[in-house]
């Protein structure tokens, strides 16, 4: 079977999705499939030892370049890095869309079934037109449930300009031979908006270090409790909450590790609290690599929602760290697919009040033989439901479904 995979990132950009469906591609050639990958060139997390071991090449310029993840062909269309101004984002995801179908369209391999990676939305409008001109079927793969969340976030407000993007998502679902999401509430929402027969729950998954790796991490000793955020520093993320936490706090290290557009905010606040470069530390993003150790040094990872946000995603680095043996401490809506998650698996502590007082409470009441059992249940329930080897062979199942309509 030919598979064709569309996604706005891919490696060696260094981001949750792109790896998700990096490794996608390669289990779908290991299940005896033919695999090939239309993406962008780095441009949201450069990471250059990824780059190494992943190098491009160019084919058309620096237009078009090309890679390989074994022997899966990638195309790597260029795209500007992801901090431009807003306006010129779009712009931006326009383009690749533009290209990617003409690139598409230009290639001999000819796909039985495509895969569109979402967000952006619009990548679903390039995956139809790709179908239609390559008389093939697309299954479309949501990762975050739009324009929910930019109408719950206020970024998306006038109401022509929501309709608008409405009738675009249920378009791509219409013409979709399979919609696919990450949380039994997403998957909800979108039966809502078409048949409800295509709609299929596929979690994210996550590589799990062997136990060898587990035990071969090392952390120097350190003095209270350190607890870690690790990503994009954004609104969406409420990171403002953990930083006034901080203050009311004794004995604890927070890192907060990344960058966004919401960082010289929170930088001000812990300035302004008196907890800057002391018990709140700022640093940049680490390559992939450094990962390993920042699990080791690591005794708690923080992932929070906005309040506005709690029924439109669930961020993917939660598979990760309750698979490195981590335990999570959640900030969210209690009847969120987070919450939920965090329950069903045990691995972390849920704060449903989104106030600094109702953090600081549930680290204060944080013993570390609780963090230790959490860690292992969370590690357990990775191991039992979300590995890589079981999702993937979801995935594989459904193109097979997909192919045999014909």
């Amino acid at each position: 079977m030919n598979i064709l995979l569309l996604s706005l990132v891919l490696s060696p950009d260094n981001v949750s999705t792109a790896q998700i469906m990096a490794a996608l591609a390669e289990d779908l050639q290991k299940q005896g499939n033919r695999v090939c990958v239309v993406t962008t060139t780095p441009h949201y997390h450069r990471d250059a030892a990824m780059e190494a071991a992943q190098p491009l090449r160019p084919w058309l310029g620096r237009i078009i370049q090309r890679s390989e993840i074994g022997e899966i062909p990638v195309w790597h269309i260029w795209m500007p890095d992801k901090s431009i101004w807003p306006p010129l984002r779009i712009l931006s995801w326009l383009w690749f869309h533009g290209a990617s179908v003409l690139l598409a369209c230009a290639l001999r391999f000819r796909p039985q079934v495509l895969i569109a990676c979402s967000p952006p939305i619009t990548i679903g409008l390039a995956a139809w037109a790709i179908a239609a001109l390559k008389r093939c079927r697309y299954l479309y793969n949501v990762q975050e449930l739009y324009p929910d969340i930019a109408v719950n976030l206020g970024y998306l407000k006038n109401g022509w300009a929501i309709r608008a993007v409405s009738a675009v998502e249920r378009f791509i679902y219409r013409h979709a031979a399979a919609v696919t999401s990450i949380t039994p509430a997403m998957c909800a929402k979108i039966r809502d908006r078409t048949e409800p027969g295509k709609v299929r729950l596929i979690p994210n998954f996550v590589e799990l270090p062997t136990a060898d790796e587990l035990a071969a991490r090392t952390a120097p000793p350190h003095a209270g409790l350190v607890i870690t955020y690790a990503g994009n520093m954004g609104v969406p993320q409420n990171l403002g909450l953990l930083v006034e936490a901080a203050a009311q706090l004794d004995a604890v290290t927070i890192r907060l590790i990344g960058d966004g557009g919401d960082r010289k905010r929170l930088e001000e606040l812990a300035r302004n609290l008196g907890v800057y470069g002391t018990k709140v530390r700022f640093e940049g993003y680490r390559p992939l690599s450094e990962m390993p150790q920042i699990y080791a040094e690591s005794d708690l990872f923080y992932v929070a929602q906005s309040p506005q946000a709690c029924s439109d995603g669930i961020p993917s680095k939660i598979y990760r760290i309750l698979g490195n043996r981590k335990p999570l401490l959640v900030v969210t809506a209690a009847e969120a697919d987070l919450a939920t998650f965090v329950r069903e698996t045990q691995g972390g502590v849920v704060v449903s009040a989104f106030t600094p007082e109702a953090v600081a409470a549930a680290i204060r009441a944080l013993a570390p033989a609780q963090l230790a059992e959490m860690a292992e249940r969370g590690y357990q329930a990775m191991v039992r439901d979300y590995s890589r080897e079981r999702v993937t062979a979801q995935y594989g199942r459904l193109v097979t479904e997909l192919i045999a309509r014909d």
